[in-house]
C-alpha cells in the first residue's frame, strides 16, 4: 500500500512538489503534466503551482493535473463529474430543496419545536438538509430513525422524531416523482463511481491524493482512498504526527474525537493499515533540521489525550526551550485591540523582503477588523471567506427596503433605506439627497409621525417653507411610485415568488437613476453579480415554498441572504490595486497545507476557535451516537488539527486572543491552556507575550497631549442680540458660550428621530389645555360648562401635539386629574378679575436691550394688582433659588408686568407669584407661592431687573468674551452645548469668575 507521511512540521505543498518533480525525472518535459494530484481545496492547488515552480527552478514548466476534490473532505463542496454517473438521477437543486423542506418543516407545530416563523422554518430546513447529507455521506439508514424513538426520551423528542421519519419520507418520495437524487447520495456514488472505475481499470499515470483527510473523511472517501493507495501508480500522502506515539496511543487516538490527529487515525483505520505503514514522502527526506521540528513535538506533546499525559511530568526544560523559539502568544484588551495588534505584526513581517505573512482565524468579524486596520498601513487584504452577501451595499440595500416597509415607514428604518448610496428614485442623486435631508428634518425629528407612506405625506404636508414642502413631497411620490405593489406588506397572504418579484421590482425602481437604470446599478461589479446570480436561482425555488403572511417576508428574505446558499463576495471595491500579494487573511479551510514566514492564529477563545458543539436541532448527542452519526466533538478535532499545523505552518507564530469580545469576557482556548500548563510544568514559564498589544496602545497616542484652552469667542458689538428672553438668563450667567451658540450663532440641537415624546412635550400638551380650557370658559371657571370645556381642551391638546397611542392611552388620565385640580383651584380663587393665559411681553432695559417672556398666565385682581402663575409639570424652583438669582424668570416677568409689558395689561403691583406643580399623579397639583424670606416680592423683581441690566450691558453692547461655564457654581440646566464647548478636554483649566 502507498501510503506517505510529510512530517507535521515541514511546508506540505514544498515538500510535495519536491517528491514529485523528482519522481518525474528531468528527461520527459511532459511527465509531469501526466501526473493527477488530488488536494482539499481551490486554494492548496494554486498554492502547489507555486511550489512546482519553485521545486524545478524553471520559469515555465507543464504543470501537473490538479484537481481540487473537497467532496473528499467532511467539509464537501462539490462532486466529481465521471462518465459513469451518466446513468444516476441528477442532483437536486440546493435552493429547490430547501425550499421544499422549508414546506415540510412548516407543518411540525412550534409548541412541539417546529418553527415559529418562515424564516425560522428556512433555518431548520437548512439544519435538516445537512442532516440528510450527514447521512447519505457516513451511510446512514433512514430507516433506522424509528428506532431511536424509545421511551427514555422526553415526549418532545418522540414527537420530533416521528416527524422527522416523516418530513424524510415524504422528502425521498418528491425525489422519486421529480426524478432526482439528493445531494449527499449523489456525492457517495460519485466517490464508489470513482473508486469502482479505478479498480477495474487502474490509470497507467500517477495519481496523487495530498493532504486530504487531515479532519477525517466519509466511508466512500476512505474506500476511494483505499483504491488510490492500492494502485501501482498510486500514492496517498498524509501529514505526519508531532511526535513518535506508540500503537496503544495511535489506537485510543481513534476514539479521541477532540484530538488533532482522531481523523487520520480514523481514516487509517478505515484503509485497513495502520500508523507503522506511513513511509517518508521522498521531497522531505532532507538532512536540514526544520525550524518547527521542536514545536511540533511541544505542541503534539501537549495536545496529548488525557490517557496519555503521564508524560508531563517528566521534566525536560532544556529539551523543551527551542520549542518556544518564534512563538509568542499575544492577548489583547478587546477585538478592536487584538485586531489592531495583528495588524501591526502583519506589517512588520513586510520588513523582511520576500516574507509571506497571515492571519488564520475563523472569526469573520476579526477579519474584517484586521482588514480595516491593514488600511491604515496602505496594505490591502481580503479576506478569504468573503463578505457575506446580505451584507455588501446591494444586499444590505435590499434588506433596507423590506424593513422599511415593514416597519411602516418609521423614521429610523425609512432613513437608513432612503439614504443608501442605491437610492435615487430616477432622480439625480444630489436632489435626491436634498430633499431626504429636508425630510429628516422638518418631518422626521421628533415623534414618529403616522404609519405608512400617508403618515409621511401628512408630516412632510405641515412644513412651513414651500421649498422644502414641495421638494419632499415629490420625492415622496417618486418612491410611492417605485414602491409599487411592495408597499402593501400588510395583505394576509401572499405566495413567496410574487413577493421576491415585488421587492425586486422595488429595488430596481428605487436604484435608478437619471442616468442609469436600477438593475445596472444593483447587479455590476463583483460584488453585484453575486447577488444576481444567487436571486435568480432563488426565484424557481420561491415558487416551491406555500404562501405566506407578508409581513414575515422581510425576515425570511434575510435567511435567503445567509448560510452555505449564499455566496461570499470580496470586499475590495473602492480600492486602487489588488490585494497585498504577501499579506493574507485565511479560514480555517484555507489555511489548510500553506506555509508563511509569519502567521498569527487569531480569536483562540471557547466556542470560537474551538467552536461550541451543537447537535443541532434535529437529534440529541446519544442519538446521533446511536444512529452512526459522528459525535459533536468530531468538529473539535477539525478545527485542532487546524489549529496545529496552522501553528507549524510559519518560523513565527503568534497564538493570538482577547479577554473580552463583544463586551463579555472571554475563556482561553482549552490547547492555550494545555501549553501554558504544560510549560509551566517543565519551569518554562509559558510563552512569551508578543509586544504588539504595546504598539497598537501607542498607535493613537500624540506625542505631547495638548488640550485646548477654554473656548471665550468675543463676536463685535454690532454682531451681538439686542435682545434677551426670560428663559435665557440663567444661561448667560451660567453658561455665556451656550448661550452664545445659541443666540449668537443660532444653533439648536435637533430632535432625535423617533424621539419619545418626553416631558417638554408633555409640559407643551398641559399648558395648551389649559391656555385653550380658559379660551372656552371666557376666562370664567364658574361658567356651567367649565368641566366639559376642558374635555374638549384635553382633546385638542392630544390632537395638536399628536403622542403615540401608548402615551396618549398613559397621558389621558392624568390631564383629567389636572383638569380637576385647576378646576377646583381657579373656582377657589376670589378676587380675580380677569384671566389672562399665554401672554406675550416685553420692555427695554434702561441699556436699551430689550427683555422678552412669555407668562403662562397674568390675573388682575378687582383691587387692580397683579398675580403671575406659572405652570409646571417637573419640580419648581426654590424661594432661595428666585431669591439669589439662580431662577430669575418669574421676577423678570414681575417687573415687565410692573412696567406694563404685557398687552392689554396695564402697569400696575404685582401682589403675588404662584407656581402650580401639576403632575396628574396621585397628587394631581400643588400651589407654591412665593414667599421670600427678609425681603419683598418687588425688590426681588427689581433686583433681578437691575442685575440683568448689567449683564447684558457687558456681554450685548460690550465686548466681554462668552466664556463656556465661567464658575463652577453655575450649572446650566443642560449640557446640548457641551460637546461644542469641549469641556471633557479642558475641564481641568483653572475656574474663572463671572
Amino acid at each position: 500500500m502507498n501510503l506517505y507521511e510529510i512530517p507535521a512540521h515541514r511546508p506540505f505543498l514544498d515538500d510535495l512538489a519536491q517528491g514529485v518533480v523528482a519522481m518525474a525525472g528531468g528527461d520527459d518535459p511532459a511527465a509531469l503534466a501526466r501526473v493527477t494530484i488530488l488536494l482539499p481545496t481551490r486554494r492548496a492547488a494554486r498554492s502547489l503551482r507555486e511550489s512546482f515552480l519553485r521545486a524545478s527552478g524553471k520559469p515555465a514548466l507543464l504543470l501537473p493535473r490538479l484537481r481540487a476534490l473537497a467532496g473528499l473532505s467532511t467539509e464537501d463542496a462539490e462532486e466529481l463529474s465521471l462518465p459513469a454517473l451518466m446513468d444516476q438521477p441528477p442532483a437536486v437543486d440546493p435552493a429547490r430543496r430547501l425550499a421544499v423542506l422549508t414546506g415540510m418543516v412548516m407543518r411540525l407545530p412550534p409548541h412541539f419545536g417546529g418553527p415559529g416563523s418562515p424564516d425560522q422554518a428556512w433555518r431548520l430546513a437548512l439544519e435538516l438538509a445537512t442532516l440528510l447529507d450527514e447521512m447519505a455521506l457516513e451511510g446512514c439508514d433512514p430507516a433506522r430513525i424509528p428506532e431511536l424513538v424509545t421511551g427514555d426520551l422526553a415526549k418532545h423528542w418522540e414527537i420530533t422524531h416521528t416527524f422527522l421519519g416523516g418530513v424524510i419520507e415524504a422528502w425521498n418520495g418528491w425525489l422519486e416523482e421529480q426524478g432526482l437524487s439528493d445531494i449527499g447520495t449523489r456525492r457517495v456514488a460519485a466517490l464508489r463511481a470513482q473508486a469502482a472505475a479505478w479498480k477495474e481499470n487502474p490509470p497507467r499515470d500517477p495519481i496523487i491524493a495530498a493532504g486530504i483527510g487531515i479532519g477525517g473523511t466519509i466511508p466512500a472517501a476512505v474506500d476511494l482512498l483505499r483504491q488510490v493507495a492500492r494502485m501501482p501508480n498510486g500514492a496517498v500522502v498524509l501529514h505526519g504526527a508531532g511526535e513518535e506515539m506508540e500503537v496503544e496511543l495511535w489506537e485510543a487516538l481513534r476514539d479521541a474525537h477532540s484530538h488533532p490527529l482522531n481523523g487520520t487515525a480514523r481514516l487509517l483505520r478505515g484503509m485497513d493499515a495502520t500508523a507503522a505503514d506511513l513511509r517518508p514522502w521522498p521531497g522531505c527526506a532532507s538532512d536540514a533540521p526544520a525550524p518547527n521540528e521542536a514545536r511540533a513535538a511541544l505542541l503534539a506533546r501537549a495536545l496529548r489525550p488525557e490517557q496519555a499525559i503521564a508524560c508531563w511530568q517528566d521534566r525536560e526544560p532544556e529539551r523543551w526551550r527551542p520549542a518556544l523559539t518564534g512563538l509568542d502568544q499575544l492577548i489583547a484588551p478587546d477585538e478592536a485591540g487584538e485586531a489592531a495588534a495583528i495588524a501591526l505584526l502583519l506589517r512588520e513581517a513586510l520588513e523582511t523582503p520576500g516574507a509571506r505573512a497571515a492571519l488564520v482565524t475563523p472569526d469573520r468579524d476579526l477579519a474584517r477588523r484586521v482588514s480595516v486596520e491593514l488600511l491604515r498601513h496602505g496594505i490591502q487584504a481580503d479576506d478569504s471567506a468573503g463578505q457575506p452577501l446580505g451584507m455588501t451595499p446591494a444586499g444590505a440595500f435590499l434588506r433596507l427596503i423590506a424593513r422599511m416597509v415593514e416597519e411602516g415607514f418609521a423614521p429610523v428604518a425609512t432613513l437608513s433605506c432612503l439614504k443608501h448610496p442605491m437610492a435615487a428614485c430616477g432622480m439625480p442623486r444630489s436632489a435626491w439627497m436634498q430633499a431626504v435631508r429636508e425630510l429628516e428634518r422638518y418631518a422626521l425629528r421628533g415623534p414618529r409621525p403616522a404609519a405608512g407612506l400617508d403618515g409621511l405625506r401628512r408630516a412632510a404636508e405641515a412644513i412651513r417653507h414651500e421649498a422644502p414642502r414641495g421638494r419632499v413631497l415629490a420625492m415622496l411620490d417618486a418612491l410611492d411610485a417605485a414602491l409599487g405593489e411592495f408597499r402593501a406588506l400588510e395583505r394576509a397572504v401572499r405566495p413567496p415568488a410574487d413577493l421576491l418579484a415585488d421587492h425586486l421590482s422595488a429595488a430596481e425602481a428605487l436604484a435608478s437613476t437619471d442616468e442609469l437604470p436600477g438593475g445596472i446599478r444593483l447587479y455590476r461589479g463583483e460584488e453585484g453579480e453575486p447577488l444576481a446570480v444567487h436571486l435568480a436561482g432563488l426565484e424557481p425555488a420561491m415558487r416551491t415554498l406555500p404562501p405566506l403572511e407578508a409581513a414575515a417576508w422581510p425576515s425570511l428574505f434575510d435567511a435567503l441572504l445567509e448560510g452555505p446558499l449564499a455566496p461570499g463576495v470580496r470586499t475590495m471595491r473602492g480600492r486602487k490595486g489588488g490585494s497585498h500579494p504577501r499579506v493574507q487573511i485565511l479560514g480555517l479551510l484555507e489555511a489548510r497545507l500553506q506555509s508563511f514566514d509569519r502567521v498569527v492564529l487569531g480569536a483562540l477563545e471557547e466556542s470560537v476557535w474551538p467552536i461550541a458543539t451543537d447537535p443541532g436541532a434535529w437529534m440529541s448527542r446519544p442519538m446521533r451516537t446511536q444512529f452512526g452519526l459522528p459525535a459533536p466533538e468530531a468538529r473539535i478535532g477539525r478545527v485542532c488539527a487546524d489549529f496545529l499545523l496552522s501553528a507549524l505552518s510559519a518560523p513565527r507564530a503568534t497564538l493570538s486572543r482577547a479577554r473580552k469580545r463583544g463586551g463579555s469576557p472571554t475563556v482561553a482556548a482549552r490547547w492555550l491552556t494545555r501549553i501554558d500548563t504544560f510549560l509551566r510544568g517543565q519551569e518554562l514559564g509559558g510563552l512569551e507575550n508578543s509586544p504588539a498589544t504595546g504598539w497598537a496602545g501607542l498607535l493613537d497616542v500624540p506625542d505631547r497631549p495638548q488640550p485646548c484652552a477654554r473656548p471665550a469667542p468675543a463676536p463685535p458689538a454690532a454682531m451681538r442680540p439686542r435682545k434677551i428672553g426670560v428663559t435665557d438668563v440663567w444661561l448667560l450667567k451660567s453658561d455665556p458660550y451656550a448661550w452664545y451658540a445659541k443666540r449668537v450663532l443660532r444653533l439648536r440641537p435637533l430632535d432625535d428621530l423617533d424621539a419619545e415624546a418626553d416631558v417638554a412635550e408633555y409640559g407643551n400638551i398641559v399648558h395648551h389645555m389649559v391656555s385653550r380650557w380658559l379660551t372656552l370658559c371666557d376666562g370664567d371657571p364658574h361658567c356651567i360648562d367649565a368641566a366639559a370645556h376642558f374635555g374638549v381642551a384635553t382633546e385638542e391638546a392630544l390632537a395638536e401635539f399628536a403622542p403615540r397611542p401608548g402615551l396618549m392611552a398613559y397621558w389621558r388620565p392624568r390631564l383629567s386629574r389636572i383638569a380637576e385640580f385647576v378646576l377646583e383651584t381657579e373656582r377657589g380663587r376670589d378676587g380675580v378679575a380677569k384671566r389672562h393665559a399665554e401672554i406675550k411681553g416685553g420692555i427695554d432695559l434702561p441699556c436699551g436691550v430689550r427683555l422678552e417672556g412669555r407668562a403662562d398666565r397674568v390675573d388682575v385682581t378687582e383691587d387692580g394688582r397683579l398675580v403671575l402663575i406659572d405652570l409646571k409639570t417637573g419640580a419648581p424652583p426654590s424661594n432661595p433659588d428666585m431669591v439669589s438669582g439662580r431662577a430669575p424668570q418669574m421676577p423678570l416677568e414681575a417687573a415687565i408686568a410692573a412696567r406694563g409689558g404685557f398687552a392689554d395689561i396695564p402697569a400696575a403691583a404685582v401682589s403675588g407669584l404662584e407656581h402650580w406643580h401639576v403632575s396628574g399623579g396621585w397628587e394631581a397639583g400643588t400651589v407654591a407661592p412665593f414667599r421670600p424670606k427678609d425681603t419683598t416680592l418687588e425688590e426681588v423683581s427689581e433686583g433681578a431687573f437691575e442685575a440683568l441690566n448689567d449683564l447684558v450691558k457687558d456681554f450685548l453692547l460690550g465686548d466681554r468674551p462668552f466664556l463656556a461655564r465661567p464658575h463652577p457654581a453655575r450649572a446650566p440646566k443642560g449640557d446640548e452645548y457641551d460637546h461644542l464647548s469641549r469641556i471633557a478636554e479642558w475641564g481641568g483649566a483653572g475656574e474663572g469668575d463671572l
